[in-house]
């Protein structure tokens, strides 16, 4: 049962398919609507194995598109195919993919060439990066970077993030252009 809201209960279900170019159906999973994409396509995939062998390559739509599938196909040394996805940014303020990250010394760095440092990995696998509130207080992108009373700019980075930022450079390519 799925809690539609706090008055209705309704039974709810996901259904999960893989299908060849030709649209062929070659794995398939029902479940209920409470089990994680996550479950299910590692589910699937192992069913598609199983079946007809190793892809070459995975389309997959937006909703598969998170860290967790990502390491698990390249990890399968599979190509991954993924659409675009707008940035999660509230209009008006400047994108995570505007500030560098560097890989060497495990930080971001801003467009006014400060610092986010390191602070903590939260359950999720989410590793926090902060701004020295001092140097934001007075900076002339402040508007456009936080709204936070504390100055302090906040950047969260998956641990697998680097499987998003392959998929993403992969899918300029001609092959998964073409796969997608």
């Amino acid at each position: 049962m799925l809690n539609k809201n706090e008055k209705e209960k309704c039974f709810a279900y996901s259904f999960h398919t893989a299908c060849d170019k030709n649209g062929f159906v070659l794995g398939v999973k029902v479940e209920a609507a409470n089990v994680h994409d996550s479950v299910m396509f590692q589910e699937v995939l192992e069913e598609v194995e199983n079946r007809v062998g190793k892809p070459k390559a995975i389309a997959v739509d937006a909703g598969y598109k998170n860290p967790y599938i990502l390491k698990t196909i390249f990890d399968r040394e599979i190509i991954p195919a993924v659409p675009y996805t707008r940035p999660k940014t509230k209009d008006g303020f400047m994108k995570k993919h505007e500030f560098v990250y560097d890989e060497y010394y495990d930080c971001y760095i801003c467009p006014q060439n400060e610092i986010l440092t390191y602070v903590t990995t939260n359950r999720e696998g989410y590793r926090e990066y902060k701004s020295n509130p001092e140097k934001c207080k007075n900076c002339p992108l402040r508007e456009k970077c936080t709204q936070s009373k504390d100055y302090t700019k906040r950047i969260f980075r998956h641990i697998w993030e680097g499987y998003v930022e392959e998929a993403e450079h992969l899918r300029h390519t001609p092959y998964c252009k073409e796969v997608y």
